[in-house]
C-alpha cells in the first residue's frame, strides 16, 4: 500500500549570484518515510531544504503540499501547513530555562501562572527520552553546545509535525544519545510523520533512511532505496571517486613533551585530570555527553578558571590567564562552535585567516595588500579552501570550508599546540579527509595536537593515543595498540 505523499519539490532550481546551487531537483517526502540527504558541504542540500521550507523561493520549479501547489513565502507559511525544521544552527533563547525553551509558545499554565513544576516535569520526561541529564531549570546560555543541540531536538519533538527537516541532529550527540533519538525517531515514522533526515555521519543514514537522495554539484545524483547500498558504495557516489582511508599511521616515535598537566581541577567540570602531549602527537580526549572534555580546551586556552598542581604548556608553567596569553605562549584553539565563536561570518576569508597574528602583514602600523595576499593565497592553497577569493564573505562557504578557515587561523610558527573541539562536527567525509591529513601533517611537522571528542570514530581514527573521560574524571589511558571504537566507549561508561 503506497504512502500518502506530504511534501513534494519538482524541477526545483535556484542560483546565488550567478551561482547555481540547485540545479532541476525533484524531491519527496510521505508520511511515516524516512528520506535521508546526503553530500558535501555545497552540493545544494541546504539551498534545497530551505526552499522545503519556506525559506528562500525557487527560481523555477513547483512545491507541492498534499499534491496541490503550494507557494512557501515564508517559514511562518511551512510552520502553518505543519512543516517544521531543526536547523543546524541552534535557534534557542539563550536567557530562558532548558524547558522554557521547549516549550516556548505551550508553556503549562495555572491561575495565569507559569505551572512551574508541571513545566519542568514535562520537560524532564522529553530530556530523558533522548538520554540526557540536563536540568530543566538550568539556562541555555550554561550550557555547552552539545547540550544546546539536545533541547533543539526535543522543542521540536514536542511539536505536531506533520513534515520534520532534522539538519545534522546528532552532530552533538556520542552514540548512545544518538541510538535514543534513532528511537524516538521511530515513533514518529509510526505516527505518520514525514521526516527529512539531512546528516554527513553516513552509517546513520544508511541505519535510518527509507530512501536516500545524493545531491552532488546542485544535481540530484542518485536515489537509493533501503538496503541496497553501503557506506563505501554511498561515499563514492557523494565525492563521484573512491575515499581513501582515513586512518592515520599511530605510534611513531614521539619527541619532547609539549604538554604536562597535573591534578587539574574545575567546579561542576573537572574533578583533578592529569595527562600529557608530545610534540609530533594527536591525543585525543574522549567522553560521552557532559564527561567534561570540552571544558578541557577552554581552560588551557584561558577563557576558564581552573586549578592545577603543575602545568608545562609552551611557554607557559601555569595555566592561562586570558587567551592572548595562551596565543602568546604558543597556543591555538578551534572551538566547537565555529560560526559563534571560531569566525567572524560577516568578514571576508582574508581577516579571519588573519585574525589571531595580523602583524605578519602590517608595516609601518598599515596593513599591506600585497603581504595579505601572498599570506592568504598561500594557506588558501594549502588547505584548498574552495572560494572565489579572499575577499568572499566567511558566511557564504560551505561549513567544511568554514572550518578550514579556522584551522588556517593557526596555520603559522607561532603556534606549537593546537586545541581542537569536535574539529570536524558538521562538516561531509571529503572535508573530513582533508581535515585528518592537515592535522597529521601539522603533527608530522612537530605541532602538538589534542582533540577533544564525543565522536568515537574520530578519536579512534585520528589520534595515536586517547584519554576517555566520565564525569569529570580520566578513567583510562588508551595506548595506539588498544585504540578503537570499542574500547573507547567500553572505557567512557
Amino acid at each position: 500500500m503506497s504512502k500518502t505523499v506530504l511534501l513534494a519539490g519538482s524541477g526545483l532550481r535556484k542560483a546565488f549570484g550567478g551561482v547555481q546551487a540547485v540545479r532541476g531537483v525533484d524531491f519527496t517526502v510521505s508520511a511515516g518515510e524516512v528520506h535521508a540527504l546526503v553530500g558535501e558541504n555545497g552540493a545544494g542540500k541546504s539551498t534545497l531544504v530551505k526552499m522545503l521550507s519556506g525559506v528562500v523561493e525557487p527560481d523555477s520549479g513547483t512545491i507541492s503540499w498534499l499534491d496541490k501547489p503550494v507557494a512557501l513565502r515564508s517559514p511562518a507559511n511551512a510552520r502553518a501547513l505543519g512543516i517544521q525544521v531543526i536547523h543546524q544552527e541552534l535557534e534557542l533563547m539563550l536567557p530562558l530555562s532548558v524547558a522554557e525553551n521547549i516549550f516556548l509558545g505551550a508553556l503549562p499554565s495555572r491561575g495565569g501562572f507559569v505551572n512551574r513544576r508541571k513545566l519542568y516535569g514535562k520537560a524532564r520526561e522529553v530530556l530523558e527520552g533522548l538520554g540526557a541529564s540536563i536540568d530543566p531549570a538550568m539556562p541555555v546560555r550554561d550550557l555547552y553546545i552539545a547540550d544546546r543541540q539536545v533541547v533543539e531536538i526535543a522543542r521540536a519533538l514536542v511539536g505536531n509535525a506533520r513534515v520534520l527537516f532534522l539538519d545534522e541532529p546528532t552532530a552533538a550527540l556520542p552514540p548512545v544519545e544518538t541510538q535514543k533519538l534513532m528511537a524516538a525517531i521511530g515513533r514518529l515514522r509510526e505516527q505518520g510523520v514525514g521526516l527529512i533526515y539531512v546528516s554527513h555521519k553516513l552509517d546513520e543514514v544508511i541505519q535510518i533512511g527509507d530512501r536516500i537522495s545524493v545531491m552532488r554539484d546542485g544535481r540530484k545524483v542518485a536515489e537509493l532505496e533501503r538496503g541496497t547500498t553501503t557506506r563505501e558504495s554511498l561515499v563514492e557516489q557523494i565525492l563521484g571517486r573512491e575515499l581513501k582511508n582515513l586512518t592515520l599511521e599511530k605510534g611513531h616515535k614521539l619527541k619532547d613533551k609539549a604538554v604536562r598537566v597535573e591534578n587539574l581541577r574545575a567546579a561542576g567540570a573537572l574533578e583533578g585530570v592529569s595527562f600529557d602531549a608530545g610534540k609530533g602527537e594527536i591525543v585525543g580526549f574522549f567522553g560521552l555527553l557532559g564527561a567534561g572534555q570540552s571544558a578541557i580546551p577552554e581552560i588551557l586556552f584561558g577563557f576558564r578558571d581552573a586549578d592545577a598542581d603543575a602545568v608545562e604548556m609552551g611557554t607557559l608553567n601555569q595555566l592561562p590567564s586570558s587567551p592572548a596569553q595562551a596565543i602568546r605562549a604558543g597556543l591555538g584553539f578551534v572551538p566547537s562552535d565555529r560560526k559563534g565563536a571560531g569566525l567572524a561570518l560577516n568578514l571576508p576569508i582574508w581577516e579571519n585567516l588573519l585574525m589571531t597574528d595580523l602583524g605578519r602583514v602590517t608595516r609601518g602600523g598599515f596593513i599591506r595588500r600585497e603581504l595579505v595576499d601572498a599570506e592568504c593565497n598561500a594557506i588558501v592553497d594549502q588547505l584548498d579552501i574552495r572560494c572565489s577569493s579572499i575577499d568572499q564573505q566567511t558566511g557564504n562557504l560551505s561549513g567544511g570550508n568554514q572550518q578550514k578557515i579556522v584551522l588556517g587561523k593557526w596555520h603559522h610558527d607561532q603556534t606549537d599546540i593546537l586545541l581542537l573541539d569536535e574539529p570536524t562536527r558538521g562538516v561531509d567525509v571529503g572535508a573530513k579527509a582533508e581535515i585528518y591529513r592537515l592535522l597529521h601533517a601539522y603533527a608530522a611537522s612537530g605541532g602538538c595536537c589534542l582533540v577533544f571528542s564525543s565522536d568515537a570514530e574520530e578519536v579512534a581514527t585520528l589520534c595515536n593515543r586517547a584519554y576517555a573521560m566520565r564525569h569529570g574524571q580520566i578513567t583510562r589511558q588508551i595506548d595506539p595498540s588498544n585504540l578503537d571504537v570499542p574500547n573507547l566507549i567500553a572505557a567512557a561508561l
